[in-house]
């Protein structure tokens, strides 16, 4: 959830934008330096160097990133403030703000950050009840925690019959994009204890000794040796995503000419008025057309690929389960529900109260 929709590419060349703006710009911010310089002699040169470079900078770009964005977040770390500005811990006695900004020079300067949270999640807002998160640029995303079949033991029919219910559900159900994530967590270690405990109250394990003592050793050797080994789950998840001119289209299977203009790689979103001017919907009317579409993606992803999966399972994750993993990944440890759910805010900062007549 930390970008806007997919990526864009090139046709025919199978290239990103943002590695084609790298690759173009340096040349041509060289041959207009050597056209401001009156260096005509040396444009070729410093052109094919440019491209050289552009080309350098694409191929050291990591995997996940093109490279306008990876430039950007490099300049933004070198561009970062090194020193803050703050009033003296232990101010004298008698100076107020007053006296402590006299003369135009502010000694008191807090630092304020020149962005905010939204800017680096990209996620505007949290909706309760919805199992859904809204992305600053209004797309709604919701996920499905998928619990996979145990494939440890499976021979090759299985896995050609895996691998052939997911063909046929992308080939002839997926119609919107689908995410993938896999992200790890910390093994419950006290859900292994407590199924230890529940099993040493059962009537065949007290009536067999040598059972009991290995499930109490197990209780009590298993546990620790899974914590000093940092044995961890991976949990998997799958994201459908609805945006706001989605709810416009007039038909799911056939776009109509207009539709099909608006996904023209760059000037593509210069066409996006023409759709969106056949219906006057509200902001609530628009939210609610988006959560209906998102549920019926949900359904779909659980109907026709999830549960055509032998022993696969999925549940839709809530709002404070999406929650919690986003603060998971930005602040680099876990969180538990109940703190992630006392960090949404379900009532308005500021409320409303009728002001009582006094009496005279």
């Amino acid at each position: 959830m930390d970008q806007f929709g997919e990526e864009n590419r090139i046709p025919y060349f199978n290239v990103e934008e943002g590695d084609v703006g790298v690759i173009a710009g340096i040349p041509i911010f060289a041959l207009f330096v050597a056209s401001l310089t009156g260096m005509e002699s040396l444009a070729l040169p410093l052109v094919i160097g440019g491209a050289a470079v552009g080309v350098s900078l694409v191929y050291l770009t990591p995997e996940h990133l093109n490279a306008w964005r990876w430039i950007s977040d490099i300049s933004h770390y070198v561009k970062r403030p090194q020193r803050t500005f703050s009033a003296p811990s232990n101010p004298q006695q008698g100076t107020n703000e007053t006296e402590q900004n006299e003369g135009g020079l502010r000694n008191y300067s807090p630092f304020e950050p020149d962005e905010r949270t939204q800017d680096l999640t990209h996620i505007h807002r949290a909706w309760p009840g919805a199992g859904a998160i809204e992305r600053e640029d209004g797309a709604m995303e919701a996920y499905l925690e998928v619990t996979p079949g145990n494939m440890d033991f499976a021979m090759a029919d299985d896995w050609a019959q895996l691998q052939a219910a997911g063909t046929q559900y992308a080939n002839n159900e997926l119609k919107s994009k689908l995410k993938f994530h896999a992200t790890t967590r910390a093994f419950p270690v006290e859900r292994v204890t407590q199924t230890i405990e529940e099993r040493l109250t059962d009537e065949d394990v007290k009536e067999n000794p040598i059972f009991e003592n290995l499930l109490e050793e197990y209780r009590e050797t298993r546990p620790r040796e899974m914590r000093e080994r940092g044995t961890q789950q991976i949990q998997f998840y799958l994201g459908v995503e609805v945006t706001p001119l989605e709810i416009y289209g007039q038909f799911t299977d056939e776009k109509t000419p207009v539709e099909k203009l608006t996904q023209i790689p760059i000037i593509g979103f210069l066409f996006n008025p023409l759709v969106t001017r056949r219906e006057d919907f509200s902001t609530v009317q628009r939210r609610i057309q988006m959560f209906e579409k998102l549920d019926d993606r949900i359904s779909t992803v659980q109907s026709e690929f999830v549960q055509q999966a032998s022993g696969w399972s999925s549940r839709r994750l809530s709002t404070v389960e999406l929650f919690a993993l986003s603060m998971d990944f930005w602040n680099g440890r876990e969180h538990s529900l109940e703190t992630a759910s006392n960090a949404l805010r379900e009532n308005p900062v500021v409320g409303r109260s009728q002001r009582e007549g006094v009496e005279e």
